[in-house]
């Protein structure tokens, strides 16, 4: 369940120009995670510091986030927080991310949930 929290991921926001707050590109959004191991699923991130993600078979797993100087962590369950550096996303863009447990996946930012 490690590998689910990965995908949160690169999905934060931050440039090198100030912003009042690196997560807003993200909030009302859907980051859609395809991993070739476990299928696609659809991440939520929430202004109040939650998100939630609908796994392949259904299965919805709530947890937390926070900003950790330049890196945004993740928080599901009894799973150790999951960090990984911030990136400015924009609605349409797709990149790549490896996973805790090395296998590499495809998230894109959807406008809408």
């Amino acid at each position: 369940m490690r590998f689910i929290v990965a995908l949160v991921f690169a999905f934060a926001s931050m440039t090198g120009i100030a912003m009042a707050d690196p997560m807003a590109s993200f909030y009302g959004n859907t980051v859609v995670v395809n991993n070739p191991e476990s299928g696609e699923r659809q991440v939520h991130i929430n202004e109040d510091g939650t998100y939630s993600q609908t796994l392949a078979d259904g299965t919805t797993v709530d947890g937390t986030w926070e900003m950790k100087g330049e890196e945004v962590c993740f928080t599901s369950g009894e799973n150790e927080p999951y960090c990984t550096s911030a990136e400015s996303r924009s609605v349409g863009d797709t990149w790549e991310l490896t996973n805790p447990a090395g296998v590499t996946e495809t998230a894109s930012l959807e406008e809408g949930r």
